[in-house]
């Protein structure tokens, strides 16, 4: 079953629109300027979709809320682009944060539009509020202690050096570990753009202690969920859950991680700089998974503020200071946080359900979250609108952040596409195409940043 024609236009015209406030917010004052010709250009080419789009939607007999919403995008499309015209012709006067904040606003509609359209075509299972809960797959758990300190001694010998060197690795959630640096070089980054001076010492140092935070806080987190982790297919085999290490070392494992960033931070980077760090560690390891996780459907939503701290890092340590910069990337990742993590809860919504976490997939249902996730991804989109509007990052910002998020849209709406022609493997594999879609969204988007601020 291919896509239908109007839901593709859609995409299209949603695409083409945020490029058009992508360029408009990062382009030169210069009306002669390549982007700005480049941007006039495409504003012809985008009304000209968007008549299109209007059109196909009353042709084929589409719901009244996708007519309905192609004509107010078009009116609303007309209106922006005769203000920006008036304003390049200097016929009214002209003002740049009012036509963004117009051009935003035809993206929303367009967005939700969308949203609107794929679960008109979609065919979301009968089923879709809390799954069965079905205790047939669960994880045996009836011989495994509720605590200890690991195996016992006379086993103890048979677990190699490099295993148990794994084992601790494990507890730090390395995978985690690259994109959180790369989102404390981005904040780096931005502070250089500032006219501060970047060092490799501070650039080491701060990774350095940010990595050794970043390990305590997962340590901490598997220590916690544990008992939890046993009802899990997807954590089942975690280093404590499966007791290759007690729960005492794991917990001074983390202690000393801890400790280890601090002197880090300390010695060679600034007090501010291992102050946020320390509070990320709390937010993450107490806020977020004591908390929030196993008692609001709000979890990943609060939560997210752990995990965007970084961006506040690396500008603190090179500046010294917070700037609005840091504040906007830090906003754009915390946005970014529940279109990212809802496509994992999609795909392990039964295993959420087990160990009686109130993922929003669980106790809202699938159509439920995956609205949610199309909100938040087009919130995060605009984030990262107004962010290239407050600083000198450019068109290869402008065109990662577009194409990119073009790509997550789109693996969104797939999701969609697999309901009642997939099985729910297939729908689970669905959801972790757009879950791996968010990882290279903001991956690609912090190296555009690293790539603007620092290389040219």
């Amino acid at each position: 079953m291919d896509r239908p024609p109007l839901t593709t236009l859609l995409i299209w015209a949603a695409v083409g629109t945020y490029l058009l406030v992508a360029l408009g917010a990062t382009a030169a004052a210069d009306a002669g300027s390549a982007v700005v010709a480049v941007h006039h250009v495409s504003a012809v080419a985008v009304g000209v979709l968007l008549v299109a789009t209007a059109l196909l939607a009353h042709r084929t007999g589409a719901s009244r809320g996708v007519r309905a919403g192609t004509i107010a995008v078009l009116i609303a499309y007309a209106a922006q682009a005769g203000v920006g015209l008036a304003g390049r012709t200097d016929a009214l006067p002209f003002d740049d944060g009012l036509h963004l904040l117009g051009g935003i606003a035809v993206f929303a509609a367009l967005l939700a539009t969308l949203v609107v359209r794929a679960e008109a075509t979609g065919d979301v299972p009968a089923d879709d509020g809390a799954p069965s809960g079905s205790d047939d797959r669960v994880a045996p758990t009836a011989d495994l202690p509720a605590e200890s300190d690991g195996p016992p001694a006379s086993e103890r010998g048979s677990l190699r050096f490099r295993d148990r060197v794994r084992a601790y690795l494990e507890l730090t959630k390395p995978r985690l570990l690259w994109l959180l640096c790369l989102l404390a070089l981005a904040g780096m980054g931005l502070a250089a753009a500032t006219g501060a001076e970047l060092d490799g010492v501070t650039v080491v140092a701060t990774l350095g202690g940010g990595a050794l935070a970043t390990g305590a806080s997962g340590a901490f987190n598997h220590v916690y969920e544990r008992d939890r982790d046993r009802k899990m297919r997807r954590t089942a085999d975690r280093p404590i859950a499966t007791d290759r290490v007690g729960v005492r070392r794991a917990t001074a494992f983390a202690v000393a991680l801890v400790v280890a960033s601090m002197a880090v931070l300390l010695a060679f980077v600034n007090a501010l700089a291992a102050a946020l760090t320390a509070a990320a560690v709390v937010y993450y390891a107490y806020v977020y998974t004591v908390l929030l996780k196993p008692t609001t459907r709000w979890n990943t939503v609060i939560g997210g503020g752990s995990g965007a701290l970084p961006a506040l890092i690396g500008y603190a340590a090179v500046t010294g200071t917070v700037g609005l910069p840091a504040v906007l990337l830090a906003v754009v990742v915390c946005c970014w946080t529940p279109a990212h993590f809802y496509n994992l809860a999609i795909a392990h919504r039964d295993d959420y359900a087990r160990a009686d976490y109130p993922m929003l997939p669980v106790v809202a249902g699938v159509g439920t979250a995956r609205r949610r996730i199309l909100a938040w991804l087009g919130v995060t989109l605009i984030a990262a609108v107004l962010l290239g509007s407050v600083t000198d990052l450019g068109v290869l910002y402008a065109v990662t952040t577009t194409a990119l998020g073009a790509v997550f849209v789109r693996s969104v709406v797939r999701q969609y596409d697999a309901d009642g022609r997939e099985d729910e493997d297939g729908r689970a594999a669905a959801a972790y195409r757009s879950f791996h879609a968010s990882n290279a969204y903001l991956g690609a988007v912090l190296a555009a940043i690293l790539v603007e601020t620092l290389a040219m």
